[in-house]
């Protein structure tokens, strides 16, 4: 399992979405973060369909098992889908 978080240096909820992803890899689970206003962050967005952040897209065997779009999901939430 992988879990991909979509920010950007002004979103004002972005700073939850990165505290969930320190919560995750201090849990084990692989995260990616990235910044959609850097060119691979903006290219790693386009191909989940990304278009605000924050976003969660998590990921089972390279194919998207739950996406939350311009939403930062309680931990609990990831959890259940891993």
């Amino acid at each position: 399992m992988l879990v991909k978080i979509f920010v950007q240096e002004n979103c004002p909820n972005c700073p939850q979405s990165k505290e969930l992803g320190k919560q995750l890899l201090n849990d084990g689970v692989s995260v990616e973060f990235h910044d959609v206003r850097t060119t691979e962050g903006l290219a790693e967005s386009l191909m989940f369909d990304v278009l605000s952040t924050p976003s969660t897209v998590i990921l089972k065997e390279n194919k998207v098992v739950q996406s939350f779009l311009g939403a930062t999901p309680k931990i609990e939430e990831v959890k259940k889908w891993l």
